[in-house]
């Protein structure tokens, strides 16, 4: 299979149409004729995932958060960002990546963040208008929706399960009962007044600054922080299945889901 119909695979998920203005990604470095045998899927790509990349031949790289982000002026080998990318060109390795497309995907990150949460009768939280317009359906960043109601201090134990994290920070009151929960992968302190506005008991995300908590204690809204990585880790798996279920070819695929930054808690 040829790199161009990996990608077009992914885009009819991640739809090119949903990226945000403020966004870089898609199909990043490569040759779109190249022939994929081996994908390498990571949340992020650096020095370490390349070099498994390159070590073990594989041929295409996915990741969620983009290689190239911000416009470069150069390619040489006198930084770390533009010395990956001549490694990259080298070694004939393909990158693509899905950010805010796969954020706002159907079955994409925050769909599944909901799912493994095990919430019911989902919507997106900040619902994009020039999405809807384009594409004559419903899309937005994260998502609102119930579960039978629950002691919030039982449900920090389900969350912490469901995700694989040992710790987590919960601003605002505790000791309450919930069943109305917003969720947002990644970064969603922007989207703390639309969890409120919706009602929602508590709103799960990552990122979140002690000011961004300030704010949503004074709304009485609950926030817990799970971390970028952790809420979004989740989209990995799926990926892999996603292309598993369009190719026909026989393609190996491998995930890593160990955060590329080390995060030690004492």
């Amino acid at each position: 299979m040829k790199a161009r119909q990996v990608v077009e695979i992914m885009n009819n998920w991640a739809k090119p149409e949903l990226i945000d203005t403020w966004d870089n990604t898609g199909f990043q470095i490569g040759d779109p004729n190249k022939e994929i045998k081996k994908i390498l899927i990571s949340l992020d790509l650096d020095k370490k995932i390349l070099d498994i990349g390159i070590r073990d031949n594989y041929d295409m790289i996915i990741t969620h958060h983009p290689l190239i982000f911000k416009p470069l002026k150069s390619i040489t080998s006198l930084s770390y960002k533009e010395k990956m990318i001549l490694d990259i060109i080298r070694n004939d390795i393909i990158i693509y990546n899905a950010h805010s497309n796969l954020d706002l995907a159907e079955g994409g990150v925050n769909d599944k963040l909901s799912e493994i949460l095990g919430l019911i009768d989902t919507a997106p939280l900040n619902i994009c208008s020039n999405k809807e317009d384009e594409l004559n359906s419903l899309y937005g960043y994260g998502r609102i929706g119930r579960i039978n109601e629950i002691n919030l201090y039982e449900f920090i134990g389900k969350i912490k399960e469901s995700l694989n994290i040992a710790n987590l920070r919960v601003y605002g009151e505790i000791d309450k009962k919930v069943s109305k929960i917003a969720v947002c992968g990644g970064s969603g302190a922007e989207f703390i007044w639309d969890a409120y506005n919706s009602g929602a008991d508590v709103y799960i995300t990552g990122d979140i600054k002690y000011h961004d908590a300030q704010y949503g204690h004074e709304l009485g809204l609950t926030i817990i922080d799970a971390g970028h990585y952790d809420t979004e880790k989740i989209i990995l798996p799926a990926i892999k299945d996603y292309i598993r279920k369009e190719v026909n070819e026989d393609i190996y695929i491998r995930v890593i889901m160990e955060s590329s930054l080390p995060v030690h808690i004492y």
